[in-house]
């Protein structure tokens, strides 16, 4: 680059002052170079405006005409004051900031910007041997410096494109942060209206652990105890009578990935019950082993009371319905049967050869009678309250002892009564289920039933020498199951279903004691 001579410094001089007329007129009086790019049409975005403060004028023309080749706009005063002026009406995206000022230094410039809350990024120039000061400023924010030598004006396009490279990677960052932060707040609102909170388990330890505000929110407890939280802290959040299964069903997760995705209950640290519903999956790390476990945790404990209520007036109808069987048309049909009966008995004096088909008639009216009943009796019970279940698996097991080539037993003791109507009601047929599902899909002919106290709590059996379990069936697995399962969620117990002892299929329904 060929250095100006004296004539080009004093051209430069003498056109700063018209260069400066040219521009803007800032705050107070003076004015600025603001020169828009070059071409036509509009321009795809905003272009940057540089703004350049030194008090050499000859150079100031140097540096607006390289920047303004490069398609940027460029602004330049000669001052601090300028420049502070302009800077209060005006904005610029870079600036080039003399430290050695005629009227003020470039710290006190830079201060001045701060304490106005008018701070710009900035590039600092400085004379030679002044580079001390110039990494001084750069510790105090400037994007880089330029030092005044003989590749001062070559290098400040250099410079400048990547002070302003960095600022866009800089604001592309902000950004996505600020597109992360929206997102993630409106996730975390979003979870909050469906009572869905996410986690992320480090399996390895307690760092590296995520839990949202909602999974917090759920459990009831303190926030700042989420660096605190793992697998085995939750564990004892989890229902006393369920933790065992839940644990399984982890370590199933945990060591045989499989997915943990249950129902159950958890006590808060107010005592309060809450149900919850937990879908984890395993994530593997390194190794081919599972690393995290990354999961959503959603409070159904309204959704269990509405099933509760819905349940609780489908049973209500379904035994209406039965006691207007039993007194209504049952009731009809027996008077038919007895008037049928009667009229085979007249018929012997006055019609000897209608007495066949009037008997016929009063077999299939008591047939009728019969399967009334029991139709009656399978949808309105006798009272389950007390020790009505005891009474009500009694008649369930009699009731299907009649069935020809069926035999059913019942064991049980009226001290086992549950006085929870709701709770009877689901054990009474689930039950029921197993017997009909032993009959009609196992072809049994013997079913026994049994009420019995165990370890965990009431255990309610139902095992027939029917069919056996398919060879892929599982554990937990089987025909009508999802149906008694349903029942025995919505009163806290839990259901298996497994091979029985005299091959065919035992149920076992726990509901463990309540606290």
């Amino acid at each position: 680059m060929k250095t100006p001579g004296p004539k080009s410094n004093r051209q430069s001089s003498r056109k700063a002052p018209a260069a400066r007329r040219r521009g803007t007129p800032g705050p107070s009086g003076g004015e600025s170079n603001l020169r828009p790019t070059s071409g036509s049409g509009p321009a795809p975005s905003r272009v940057p405006i540089i703004f350049v403060v030194d008090d050499d004028p000859g150079l100031l023309i140097l540096i607006e005409s390289v920047l303004s080749a490069e398609n940027w706009k460029v602004a330049y005063v000669s001052s601090g004051a300028e420049a502070l002026a302009w800077l209060q009406t005006n904005s610029a995206d870079l600036l080039l900031l003399d430290l050695k000022l005629s009227d003020i230094e470039g710290r006190e410039f830079v201060r001045a910007l701060a304490d106005g809350g008018r701070s710009v990024p900035f590039i600092v120039i400085t004379g030679q041997g002044d580079e001390r000061v110039a990494v001084e400023m750069m510790q105090r924010g400037a994007l880089d410096y330029l030092v005044k030598d003989v590749n001062f004006v070559e290098l400040v396009p250099t410079v400048v494109r990547r002070a302003m490279e960095r600022l866009a990677a800089e604001t592309r960052l902000a950004e996505a942060e600020e597109a992360l932060r929206r997102s993630e707040a409106m996730l975390a609102r979003a979870q909050e209206l469906a009572h869905v909170g996410g986690c992320e388990i480090n399996v390895a330890g307690t760092s590296g652990n995520y839990w949202s505000d909602e999974c917090f929110r759920i459990l009831g407890l303190d926030p700042g105890l989420k660096a605190e939280v793992t697998c085995e802290y939750l564990l004892h959040c989890v229902h006393p009578e369920e933790r065992a299964r839940v644990r399984e069903a982890l370590d199933r997760c945990r060591n045989q990935r499989i997915r943990f995705d249950i129902e159950y209950r958890i006590v808060r640290p107010d005592r309060s019950i809450r149900h919850v519903h937990s879908i984890v999956e395993p994530v593997l790390g390194s190794g081919d082993q599972v690393a995290k476990l990354v999961g959503t945790m959603q409070d159904i404990t309204d959704r269990k009371r509405m099933e509760r209520e819905i349940l609780e007036i489908s049973e209500r109808e379904q035994r209406k319905f039965g006691q207007d069987l039993h007194d209504g048309l049952g009731q009809r049909l027996t008077a038919l049967e007895m008037l049928s009966h009667g009229l085979a008995e007249d018929l012997k004096d006055h019609a000897p050869a209608m007495v066949k088909q009037a008997r016929r008639l009063n077999r299939e009216l008591r047939e009728t009678v019969t399967q009334a009943r029991l139709i009656s009796h399978s949808l309105a019970p006798v009272p389950l309250e007390g020790d009505g279940l005891i009474r009500g698996l009694t008649e369930l097991a009699g009731s299907t002892n009649r069935i020809p080539g069926v035999r059913c037993h019942f064991t049980g003791h009226a001290r086992l009564g549950i006085h929870d109507v709701t709770t009877a009601t689901h054990l009474y047929r689930i039950a029921q289920e197993a017997v009909n599902n032993a009959l009609k899909h196992g072809h049994a002919k013997q079913v026994d039933i049994a009420l019995t106290e165990g370890v965990d709590g009431l255990e309610l059996v139902v095992e027939n020498n029917g069919r056996a379990l398919p060879p892929n069936c599982g554990p937990n697995q089987g025909v009508g199951l999802n149906v008694m399962r349903y029942r025995a969620a919505m009163i806290g117990a839990t259901l298996a279903i497994e091979s029985g002892t005299r091959k065919g299929v035992r149920v076992i329904c726990t509901l463990g004691r309540r606290p």
